[in-house]
């Protein structure tokens, strides 16, 4: 579930345009053009006036595909197996694209590997530089809730935050598998960085749940249900706040028959206490009412200049996957949902 093997990572950073950060007439489309005024990506969505969305052009993929493949070697001689769960930011400041991903670090594929999460940068988003150093690799101690799997990174910026958490870092960690259910017992960490290289999990005196990095859980999501996971988070910070998407499954007490499963949505101003707002979105379901029709493996960004967010997630609806041979995270498509305020949304 939260292995995203296929992640929609499109970005829009608009900090060279203007966004409902500008007086009316000098707001442009994020996709081109110049501006009088900067942009703050942290500007209140109702601060100034909202450019009319257009018509969203189709995803092209590039024919340069893949720019970047597992089998990279480190100093120590081990490998990334593979890679999966990408997160791409543009750097205004840098003039460069990050990437973070997870890899799983090991010499061969029949030796006991560990999950790392990577940083690499471009200036072209084509050829890329790994940094030496993961960003983020699994706990060492067994006893650690996150021992085992440290995977799907989403990473956010605060300009306000103190000076050594300006990076936020979500990411899922499990340390087994949850009952009955093929898959792990994931929930939903978090560290931060000065610099966006190298992240420290929350100390475990800070976490809700005395945990090191550990913030939100199943349980947070689905109190009243019998079992429950959290996995996938997808962080983004607008006018102060941070918005945490995720993907979520909860069951009663025939698990894992779910009776709730979809992308859920929380708040927090220092990315630690969470306020879950929805679990799943209604809006978002497929069939409205029935609580375990919804997507998950949720992408999203807030767009300045039309006042907008947007999202692609998983939303496949029954049949559509039963004819691919896939076993593991099968899907038909990417999905593409929009809404004014992160609470209603509408899927394309």
């Amino acid at each position: 579930m939260a292995m995203r093997l296929l992640r929609v990572v499109l970005s829009i950073f608009t900090t060279a345009a203007a966004a409902c950060g500008g007086p009316p007439g000098s707001a442009v489309d994020a996709r081109g053009g110049s501006a009088d005024a900067p942009v703050r990506a942290d500007a209140a969505p109702d601060a100034f006036v909202c450019l009319a969305p257009g018509s969203a052009a189709p995803l092209v993929r590039d024919v340069a595909n893949p720019v970047l493949r597992a089998g990279h070697t480190y100093a120590d001689g081990l490998h990334d197996l593979n890679i999966s769960d990408p997160n791409l930011a543009w750097d205004e400041a840098a003039q460069r694209f990050d990437l973070y991903y997870m890899g799983a670090h090991a010499q061969a594929f029949s030796d006991p590997s560990v999950q790392q999460i990577h940083h690499a940068t471009s200036a072209d988003g084509a050829s890329w530089a790994i940094a030496e150093a993961p960003a983020l690799a699994a706990a060492a101690a067994s006893t650690a809730w996150d021992h085992v799997n440290t995977e799907t990174p989403s990473v956010a910026f605060n300009p306000d935050a103190p000076a050594d958490r300006r990076y936020a870092l979500v990411y899922s960690g499990a340390a087994g598998a949850f009952p009955d259910g093929g898959f792990a017992s994931y929930a939903i960490g978090v560290a931060f960085s000065p610099d966006g290289d190298t992240f420290t999990r929350l100390p475990a005196s800070e976490s809700p749940h005395a945990q090191a990095g550990l913030v939100l859980t199943g349980a947070d999501a689905y109190p009243t249900a019998a079992g429950a996971i959290v996995a996938d988070p997808e962080l983004v910070f607008v006018a102060g706040t941070y918005h945490l998407f995720f993907s979520s499954f909860a069951c009663g007490a025939a698990c894992p028959t779910a009776t709730a499963f979809g992308v859920g949505h929380a708040t927090s101003t220092d990315a630690v206490h969470w306020t879950v707002a929805e679990a799943p979105i209604a809006s978002l379901l497929r069939t409205p009412g029935m609580a375990n029709t919804g997507g998950g493996q949720p992408s999203v960004v807030y767009d300045p200049v039309h006042c907008q967010w947007e999202m692609w997630l998983t939303s496949d609806a029954d049949g559509d996957t039963a004819a691919q041979p896939a076993a593991f995270n099968n899907m038909a498509g990417v999905w593409r949902a929009t809404s004014p305020d992160a609470v209603t949304w509408q899927v394309d």
